[in-house]
């Protein structure tokens, strides 16, 4: 498929277990005109995989990462150097993925404008640092299972993004203040869980 169509540009191979790192590789030495690739749950990505597909495929504005349990903050500094104008970026379920990883992208992607980084290890200070440093893109960021991400970093997001318009926080560790939320940021639609009362003793 890679040889037979050099000209593609979207490619998902998620979730297919076979594929293995001679594959991989083969696949991105092939298409060097790649603007979005998906590689859910494939255990060959690691840190060196994705340093050789972000050097090889420059053209990435979309990489979907999400799952992939080897890959580390290094990977988002790879991303950060070779891939600046990337615009949407998945790493959820990346579970050694950090405020250092983040502080990487937000140094140097300034056009993201789609970020999941649900059930990884960010904080507030990662959130923070989005907020401060890619407030002119962002449009949709999930922090959902974010244990350490707090109410008053998710307001600094919100008020200093101005185009956010899609917030997930699914299993944090607080209640979205909405009310408040929507005083700052009146466009942006805020996903959570539904608040269940405590069952009467």
């Amino acid at each position: 498929m890679a040889i037979g169509c050099p000209n593609l540009q979207t490619l998902n191979i998620g979730r297919l277990p076979k594929v293995t790192n001679i594959c991989l590789a083969k696949i991105v030495n092939c298409l060097k005109k790649l603007t979005a690739l998906n590689l859910t749950g494939l255990n060959v990505v690691r840190d060196r995989v994705v340093h050789f597909i972000v050097t090889q495929c420059p053209r990435l504005e979309c990489l979907v990462l999400s799952s992939c349990s080897q890959v580390t903050d290094i990977s988002l500094v790879e991303i950060s150097t070779y891939l600046q104008t990337i615009r949407y970026l998945d790493v959820s379920g990346c579970k050694k993925v950090t405020d250092i990883g983040i502080q990487a992208l937000t140094g140097s992607c300034r056009q993201l404008y789609y970020l999941d980084l649900s059930s990884t290890r960010t904080s507030k200070r990662g959130v923070c640092l989005l907020a401060s440093f890619c407030h002119l893109s962002l449009e949709c960021v999930k922090l959902s299972f974010c244990k350490d991400v707090t109410l008053g970093a998710v307001k600094k997001l919100c008020k200093h993004c101005k185009r956010l318009k899609s917030l997930h926080l699914y299993g944090c560790h607080f209640m979205p203040d909405l009310e408040s939320i929507n005083k700052i940021n009146k466009m942006v639609q805020v996903y959570h869980d539904l608040c269940v009362p405590p069952a009467n003793n």
